[in-house]
């Protein structure tokens, strides 16, 4: 399923703290199943992420725990 949603687009994510940014994000970060930055895949056994934002009308973006503190 991961590898269908590799399409990229621009994004205007409302990231926590209310500022909006646009990102290049393929489907699968913006639907939140990828880190915004590395790309690692979302699951529910991973644990080691964090929402980091939302996209209205598509849903919440997270970051792995390794990249939370990085640059994006």
């Amino acid at each position: 399923m991961i590898s269908s949603k590799q399409t990229v687009s621009n994004y205007v994510v409302m990231l926590d703290g209310g500022s909006l940014e646009t990102l290049e994000l393929t489907a699968a970060q913006a639907e939140g199943f990828e880190c915004l930055t590395c790309k690692t895949q979302h699951t529910t056994e991973s644990g080691a992420f964090r929402p980091v934002g939302r996209i209205p009308s598509v849903g919440t973006v997270f970051q792995c725990l390794k990249c939370a503190g990085g640059v994006r």
